[in-house]
C-alpha cells in the first residue's frame, strides 16, 4: 500500500511535538550534568560510563518494542529483511561497546595517572623547573651561533676549523637538550587520561601545558637552528656527519629534523593550539592556570606559539617538506654509495702496465728522505693507473712526511714544541712521548715499522688514512714542498695528521666532513689554522658542485706564489721522470712549476 500524504499543517504540527518532547530530556540532562560536576562526579569515566549503558540499555529497550510491535522485520517480494531503523540500532550499539571499551583502555593508568596528588605536584615542580633550565640553555646555545654569523648568510665555504669546533660543540648541546625536553614533553603526553571536570581539571591542565610548552620548545629551537644550518650546505654535511666524541651517530641532523619538523609534528602543534583556544573558550582557562600557580607557564606557551607563528607559515610547510624527504635521500645514498665506492677503489688499484714496479729507484728515495723533514708535504704521482683519468691534473696525490721515529725525535727537540707540549699534557715531556701518550697503538706501529722498513709519511689511500713507507708512496714522480711555518706549527700538524689515522677514505672528496678523508684533505686539514694553531691558507676550489682541493691545485698555487716573499711553499726537491726511457731524475724548482700544466696521462715528457 502506498504512504498516507499528511497535509502541511499536520507534519509541522510533528516536527514541533518532536521538538517540543526532545527540549525535555535535554534540560533534565543539562541538569543533572551539572548537579553531578558540581558534586564531583568524574567526566571520565564516570559520567561517560552512564552515558554509553543509557544509550545501550536504551537501544535495547528500543528494540524489544519493536519486535512486540512486529516492526523488527518486513516482507518484500524478494524475502525477509530487517528494518533500516533495526539496522542503524545495531550499529549504534556496536559503536556504544567499543566506546565502552575504550573507555576502559583510557583509565588504565601510566606512569603520569599512577602518581598520587603528593607525588604528582612533587614531580611538576620539579620537571617544570627542569623544562625552564633546558629551555633557556637551548636559547643560549642558539644565540651563541647566532651571534658568529658565519651561518646566516648563504655561502658555499667549508667551513673554518675554529667554526667547525664551535658548532660542533652547539650541535652536540642542542641535540642533548633537544632529547632531555622530549622526555619531559612524552611524560606528560597522557595529560588526557586525566579527567576534563572539575575533579581532575588541575592536572589536566597542569599536565598538557608542561607537555605542549616542551613540544613548542623543541619544534621552535630546531626549526630557528635548521633555517640557519640550512643556509651553508657544507655545515649541513658537518652536522650529518658522525661526531663519535661527542655521542653523534651519522645523519643526526637529518633525522632529528625528520623527527622533529615532520609534518606528525607539525600537526601537533596545530592541534594544540587549538586545544588551548577550545580549554580557554570553554573552562576560561587562563585564569584557572593562574589559580592552579602556573600561569606563567600559561602566558609561556602564548609567547612560544606566537613566536612559531612569526616564522612564516610558507617557510614553515617548506622546512616540514625539507624534512620529510631527508629518509628518501638517504635511501638513494644508501644505493649510489657502495657502487660509488667500489668503482673508485677498483680504478684505484687497476694499473694497466709496468706493473709491480716504478721508476723512483731505492737510491733515489735515501736522497730524497735525507732532504726532507717532518710535516714537509709531498705530492707524487703513478703512471698507468686508471684512476690518474678520473682525477683533475698531473699530480693526483698528496702525503704529509713525518720521517722515521728516530728522526722525528731529533728535529722535534725544540724549546717551542717543548712548552707547547707540556702546556697539552700538563707536564714536560718530549714530542714523541706526547704522541705514544695520545695515540699508542698507532706510535706502535711507527716505532715497529712494516715490513723491516720504516715508517715515514701520513697518507689517504684507498684503503684509509695510513702510516706507510717512502717506497710505498713514491711512485714515478715526487716533489717535496716545505711549510714556511715554525717547527711548532709543523709539530701541531704532525699531532693533528696522527689523529685522523684509521679513517675511512672518502670517496666523495667532500671537504666539508672529517669522518672521511681525501688525501689532500689530510693534508689540508692537518695545517689548517685556528685558534693556537699557526697553519696554511690553501684555497679551496669548486669541482664538481663542491669545495675541494686537487693534489694539482697545490702545484699551481707553488708555481703562482714561487716568486712571492709571502709564498706558502718553500722548493725542497722535485724528481721528474721520462717514461719512455723508464728513468726518473732530481729536476729543477722551476721544471717543476709547471708540471701543474701537463696532461693526466703522462707518457711522452721528455
Amino acid at each position: 500500500m502506498d504512504e498516507p500524504v499528511y497535509p502541511l499543517r499536520t507534519r509541522v504540527g510533528r516536527q514541533l511535538d518532536f521538538i517540543g518532547q526532545s527540549i525535555f530530556p535535554i534540560g533534565l540532562g543539562t541538569l543533572l550534568g551539572f548537579y553531578a560536576a558540581d558534586r564531583g562526579v568524574r567526566w571520565l569515566p564516570t559520567m561517560l560510563q552512564m552515558i554509553l549503558l543509557a544509550a545501550i540499555a536504551s537501544l535495547a529497550f528500543m528494540g524489544l518494542g519493536w519486535w512486540l510491535k512486529g516492526k523488527v522485520i518486513s516482507e518484500t517480494r524478494h524475502g525477509i529483511k530487517l528494518r533500516r531503523r533495526v539496522l542503524v540500532g545495531v550499529v549504534i550499539a556496536t559503536l556504544a561497546l567499543v566506546g565502552q571499551l575504550g573507555l576502559y583502555w583510557s583509565q588504565t593508568p601510566s606512569p603520569l595517572t599512577g602518581l598520587d596528588e603528593a607525588q604528582f605536584n612533587a614531580a611538576f615542580t620539579i620537571d617544570l623547573s627542569r623544562f625552564e633550565s633546558y629551555d633557556a640553555d637551548l636559547d643560549s646555545q642558539l644565540r651563541r651561533i647566532e651571534a658568529e654569523g658565519f651561518l646566516a648568510s648563504k655561502s658555499e665555504d667549508v667551513l673554518s676549523e675554529d667554526q667547525e669546533r664551535l658548532l660542533r660543540d652547539v650541535w652536540a648541546s642542542l641535540h642533548r637538550l633537544f632529547m632531555a625536553q622530549d622526555e619531559i614533553r612524552v611524560f606528560y603526553e597522557d595529560y588526557w587520561r586525566f579527567d576534563i571536570s572539575r575533579v581532575e581539571r588541575a592536572f589536566h591542565l597542569k599536565s598538557f601545558l608542561l607537555t605542549f610548552a616542551a613540544e613548542l620548545s623543541v619544534y621552535e629551537k630546531a626549526l630557528r637552528f635548521s633555517n640557519l644550518a640550512l643556509n651553508n650546505p657544507n655545515a649541513v654535511k658537518f652536522l650529518d656527519a658522525p661526531h663519535t666524541n661527542h655521542n653523534l651517530p651519522a645523519n643526526t641532523f637529518s633525522l632529528l629534523r625528520q623527527e622533529l619538523l615532520g609534518v606528525r609534528d607539525g600537526s601537533r602543534i596545530l592541534a594544540g593550539e587549538q586545544y588551548i583556544k577550545t580549554l580557554d573558550l570553554t573552562f576560561n582557562a587562563g585564569q584557572e592556570a593562574r589559580a592552579f600557580g602556573v600561569g606563567a607557564l600559561w602566558d609561556g606557551v602564548q609567547r612560544q606559539l606566537r613566536r612559531v607563528d612569526d616564522l612564516s607559515r610558507l617557510n614553515r610547510t617548506a622546512m616540514t617538506v625539507k624534512a620529510d624527504v631527508q629518509i628518501l635521500r638517504r635511501n638513494v645514498r644508501r644505493i649510489w654509495f657502495p657502487t660509488q665506492k667500489n668503482v673508485a677503489e677498483t680504478a684505484g688499484d687497476l694499473r694497466m702496465r709496468r706493473i709491480g714496479w716504478y721508476l723512483i729507484d731505492a737510491g733515489l728515495q735515501r736522497e730524497i728522505d735525507l732532504k726532507l723533514e717532518p710535516g714537509d708535504v709531498m705530492l707524487s704521482r703513478k703512471n698507468w693507473y686508471l684512476s690518474n683519468v678520473g682525477l683533475p691534473g698531473f699530480w693526483p696525490h698528496a702525503i704529509l712526511y713525518i720521517g722515521d721515529p728516530d728522526k722525528l725525535a731529533a728535529w722535534s727537540d725544540d724549546p717551542d714544541i717543548r712548552a707547547w707540549v707540556a702546556q697539552e699534557a700538563g707536564r714536560p715531556m718530549s714530542l714523541t712521548e706526547f704522541l705514544t701518550e695520545r695515540f699508542p697503538g698507532h706510535m706502535r706501529h711507527y716505532q715497529r715499522g712494516e715490513h723491516d722498513a720504516p715508517l715515514r709519511v701520513i697518507e689517504a689511500i684507498s684503503e684509509g688514512v695510513v702510516l706507510s713507507t717512502l717506497d710505498h708512496c713514491a711512485g714515478d714522480y715526487l716533489v717535496g714542498l716545505r711549510p714556511r711555518l715554525s717547527k711548532l706549527s709543523r709539530a701541531q700538524a704532525i699531532v693533528e695528521a696522527f689523529g685522523h689515522l684509521d679513517k675511512t677514505y672518502d670517496f666523495d672528496f667532500d671537504f666539508a666532513t672529517e669522518h672521511t678523508l681525501v688525501c689532500t684533505e689530510l693534508v689540508w686539514r692537518a695545517y689548517r689554522p685556528r685558534h693556537g694553531k699557526g697553519g696554511l691558507d690553501i684555497p679551496l676550489i669548486t669541482v664538481a658542485g663542491r669545495r675541494t682541493l686537487p693534489a694539482n691545485e697545490i702545484a699551481r698555487v707553488f708555481a703562482e706564489q714561487k716568486d712571492n716573499p709571502a709564498r706558502i711553499f718553500d722548493f725542497v726537491f722535485f724528481v721528474d721522470a721520462v717514461e719512455k726511457e723508464r728513468r726518473a731524475f732530481v729536476s729543477t724548482p722551476e721544471e717543476f712549476s709547471t708540471t701543474w700544466e701537463r696532461p693526466q696521462w703522462d707518457t711522452s715528457q721528455r
